[in-house]
């Protein structure tokens, strides 16, 4: 048997649920955001890179073994108990449904991206300082993928601290005939003054995060206190949603059905075919850009 070298960044346990099997093997439709044509996938070969968790270690896959082994089963628990439940997890349970939303929030390529730049940067200082001047230590500004991946790790209990004392909404989509959309990139944080160039994190006052978890459910988390539970999700709620997610994609978005609801830009919800790339009313703005 060959090497494992495709590594998934967003877990299969958790695309499987938006596929129309419910399997790893399942079909759901990948559309990518440049334009190009959606094709159909599954998640064992959605979302995944080759050797992106290889680290240098007499293991190399000493770490993508962690996260299948240690950490999906326990990501898998939480989806499992939603999907029976039609609800959040109780208070003792709630921490795997947590480790599910630190994972989809610090294994995404754009993470480890926002994690190199001030390391790739000051060793260009660096390098351009050398031009000129001797610099001694020159070597200490290295670093490696390996480097990243432990920057990575050591960052899950902080997410996992940060988020656990965060107030949840979990809305159910009730409709049969709707469902939510996932993403490359499925963990959103918006914030009323974002603007380009405007920072804002996990603490930041008056985010709110959005996060699918199922077709069939959203999870909403503020820092703000708001009555928590479960509710029906609301037309509104799953095209916003889902238009969120196609804004914010890395490169792809995934969905089990051709049609999916999204809204323009005054939150007027309609549908849109991703393979005619046509919505239902003419005078919606396609807001989604696809």
């Amino acid at each position: 048997m060959g090497r494992k070298a495709k590594h998934h960044y967003i877990p299969k346990c958790y695309l499987k649920g938006f596929t129309n099997g419910g399997e790893n093997s399942s079909p759901f439709w990948v559309v990518p955001i440049n334009n190009d044509n959606p094709f159909p996938t599954t998640p064992n070969d959605a979302c995944a890179q080759r050797d992106y968790y290889t680290v240098d270690h007499k293991n190399s896959l000493i770490v993508e073994d962690f996260y299948a082994e240690q950490i999906e089963p326990k990501i898998s628990q939480a989806i499992s108990y939603i999907n029976a439940h039609s609800r959040l997890p109780p208070k003792e349970e709630m921490r795997h449904l947590i480790l599910l939303l630190a994972t989809l929030y610090l294994r995404v390529p754009s993470h480890r991206e926002a994690l190199e730049m001030p390391m790739r940067r000051t060793k260009e200082i660096v390098e351009s300082m050398s031009q000129d001047i001797n610099v001694s230590n020159k070597s200490e500004f290295d670093y490696s993928k390996t480097d990243l991946i432990k920057t990575e790790l050591r960052l899950i209990d902080t997410v996992q601290e940060c988020l656990s004392n965060k107030f949840y909404q979990l809305h159910i989509v009730e409709d049969e005939s709707l469902n939510v959309i996932t993403s490359d990139k499925p963990f959103i944080m918006s914030h009323p003054k974002g603007r380009k160039g405007f920072y804002f994190g996990l603490n930041t006052s008056n985010i709110e995060i959005c996060v699918p978890i199922t077709s069939k459910a959203i999870l909403i988390a503020r820092n703000e206190q708001m009555k928590e539970g479960t509710f029906a999700a609301t037309k509104e709620l799953i095209g916003l949603t889902n238009t969120k997610l196609v804004l914010s994609a890395n490169r792809f978005f995934y969905s089990k059905t051709e049609e999916i609801l999204l809204v323009n830009d005054d939150i007027s919800v309609y549908k849109h075919n991703i393979s005619t790339n046509k919505s239902k009313h003419s005078d919606s703005v396609n807001a989604a850009g696809v």
